[in-house]
């Protein structure tokens, strides 16, 4: 009381205001219930709200950004108008070239003379305007003995197509007797003729 009695009163009365404003401030911070007027901009910060204190009508309407939502929190839009169509792009480099179509596939055949006579040559010719797949040659009799000893007299010793842009295309081919043989013999060659187109 000695203290009290020697102490400025005005001096007593600022410390007891400046406690009651201090103390009342951390109760409303406390207690969640202040004032705006009691705050200043920017004097409140996140760690000073309890969790889910707040409330939609705490939040001025139209202040949020879609940003402050989760996804699937906002309902989806109708959806817009088509946009118009889009200039065309620019032409691609041209293809690779295909391969030749082929059509009236033909099988031409043509046989030589059929006698003891060697060698002997015979051309297969296709009909004009088609040109040659490809072929090959057979031996028409030109053996000696029967089966499983047979033997084998006459021999093929060249076979060719023409060139695939001859047109009329060929096929060529060429035998003779490898051993004597008295019997008759022929050779006979068979290709696949095409019309071709470039």
């Amino acid at each position: 009381m000695r203290w009290l009695r020697s102490s400025n009163h005005g001096l007593i009365v600022a410390y007891l205001a400046l406690f009651i404003a201090l103390g009342g401030t951390s109760y409303a911070v406390a207690t969640g219930s202040i004032d705006s007027r009691e705050i200043k901009n920017g004097s409140v910060q996140g760690k000073d709200v309890r969790n889910n204190s707040l409330g939609s009508a705490d939040v001025r309407d139209g202040s949020l950004l879609s940003g402050d939502f989760a996804s699937g929190q906002l309902p989806q839009g109708p959806r817009g108008a088509e946009g118009p169509r889009g200039a065309d792009g620019a032409e691609g480099p041209p293809g690779a070239q295909g391969i030749p179509g082929v059509s009236g596939l033909e099988l031409v055949s043509a046989v030589s003379a059929n006698d003891s006579v060697s060698p002997k040559t015979v051309i297969a010719t296709c009909p004009p305007g088609k040109r040659s797949l490809g072929g090959g040659a057979d031996i028409n009799n030109g053996t000696t003995g029967a089966s499983p000893d047979q033997l084998t007299d006459v021999v093929i010793t060249n076979t060719a197509p023409s060139d695939p842009s001859t047109v009329p295309g060929t096929v060529f081919a060429r035998a003779h007797e490898e051993e004597p043989h008295a019997g008759n013999w022929s050779v006979q060659v068979r290709m696949l003729c095409a019309n071709v187109s470039p």
